[in-house]
């Protein structure tokens, strides 16, 4: 079992960014390589009524954790005592991401982002995750990862990379005497 000083080592932001990023990489790599496979939502009458691509879930899934977890790094890097005394504090056990960006000061892209992450969190609470959600009034069905809204967050998670690049750059002084700085190079969240 690792020590309070190790805990606290692995969930250093720069850990937060390194998860976030294979998981947007992910992400990325199931989108522009498409299957080419569809799921086609029929009427009795064998109209289609939708189609979406077979991969719409897991990459909507696999993006909604990678801004999860760059949200997290961001958190942990401005109050690190969320990582103190072995247990992650509660204000990093959430899943809801305008929550956490709400918890972050100076993020990029402020207003642009919130309605990017509304629609990851809807999806990563309910239809991504699951077949259904905790009741019916919360349910969804699938919704289709639409290419503007991919773009926009591509565009956010660039801004996040950016960021935390430069964060890290300058240091982290965490709890138990856990310290880290990172010099980063190369693409990180889509930020050469």
């Amino acid at each position: 079992m690792p020590t309070n000083k190790e805990f606290a080592e692995m969930a250093n932001p720069h850990s937060w960014l390194l998860v976030a990023d294979n998981l947007h990489e992910q992400a990325v790599n199931l989108r522009e390589g498409r299957s080419g496979g569809r799921l086609d939502l029929r009427a009795p009458d064998g109209d289609i009524l939708s189609s979406w691509p077979v991969e719409n879930r897991s990459v909507f899934l696999l993006a909604g954790f990678a801004l999860e977890n760059a949200l997290k790094a961001f958190v942990v890097y401005q109050d690190p005592d969320l990582v103190a005394n072995g247990r992650l504090g509660r204000k990093v056990r959430s899943h809801e991401l305008t929550v956490l960006a709400g918890k972050v000061d100076r993020l990029p892209w402020p207003r642009l982002g919130q309605p990017i992450l509304r629609e990851f969190e809807r999806g990563i609470e309910s239809w991504a995750r699951y077949p259904c959600a905790l009741s019916a009034s919360e349910s969804e069905s699938e919704q289709v990862l639409r290419d503007g809204l991919w773009r926009r967050y591509r565009g956010l998670m660039r801004a996040y990379g950016k960021r935390l690049k430069t964060l890290l750059r300058r240091g982290w002084s965490g709890p138990h005497g856990a310290v880290g700085k990172w010099e980063i190079a190369g693409d990180w969240l889509g930020d050469p």
